[in-house]
């Protein structure tokens, strides 16, 4: 049996073009998907209607639905929000019962929070996983022992060669080393607007931007995974 999962990544509700969410959703809804997942942004600037938006959306594919934040889920220009509730409005927006692992088959996805309120250098959008967060997903794939699992995260713990300057999330070396010691799959990331399959323990399967006009150097899509069992086949789908 193949099993579907549409990923999703880097929407930007807030500076999207409402023609291209449309053809966006009939596109999945023709894919016919068992899972989605969405590798964060949902939103430009984290405000309540780009939520209200992303949810819409969201809500309308009628999917069993894993959503992580990213750096533009919690807010840029407001300090005193950003530092001491950065997650309010994401959680408002989400909901106090929004899974943490979503299971298609014998194959589940688990989700993996890499947002970070600042950095000790200027990209304070690079992201990172904190120890005992690192132990919550090692608990819950313990949890899930005998299943496919596969990671959710924002950043990419693994960047391309040809991605120059940008930061790796804090402790991306360490939490890959503790994501291939429990035999997780992949990673689903975006964060890079951009996408391909990183190879290493475990690879790192990016999406590009479905819906930001901030493209760089390639289009709006979304990839389309088909779960099998001789592994894995990603297919980018353009928006």
């Amino acid at each position: 049996m193949t099993l579907r999962v549409a990923h999703l990544s880097d929407l930007h509700f807030g500076e999207h073009d409402p023609a291209a969410a449309e053809r966006l959703r009939q596109a999945i809804l023709s894919a016919r998907p068992d899972a989605l997942a969405v590798s964060g942004d949902l939103t430009r600037d984290a405000r309540p209607e780009e939520f209200a938006q992303a949810l819409a959306f969201l809500r309308a594919l009628e999917v069993p639905a894993l959503v992580v934040p990213g750096n533009h889920d919690i807010p840029r220009w407001d300090l005193w929000r950003r530092f001491l509730a950065p997650r309010r409005r994401w959680r408002a927006a989400i909901g106090p019962d929004a899974p943490e692992v979503v299971l298609a088959g014998d194959a589940a996805l688990v989700a993996l929070d890499t947002t970070r309120r600042a950095q000790w250098h200027p990209d304070w959008s690079a992201g990172g996983v904190p120890p005992e967060r690192a132990e919550r997903l090692r608990a819950a794939l313990r949890a899930l022992a005998g299943r496919r699992c596969f990671v959710v995260a924002h950043h990419p713990l693994r960047h391309p060669p040809d991605v120059p300057g940008r930061r790796a999330p804090v402790r991306a070396a360490e939490t890959l080393a503790m994501l291939a010691g429990e035999r997780v799959e992949a990673v689903l990331s975006g964060h890079l607007h951009r996408s391909g399959v990183l190879p290493g323990a475990p690879p790192v399967i990016l999406a590009p931007s479905a819906l930001s006009p901030r493209l760089k150097g390639e289009g709006n899509g979304w990839n389309l995974i088909a779960l099998s069992a001789e592994g894995f086949a990603v297919e980018r789908q353009a928006t």
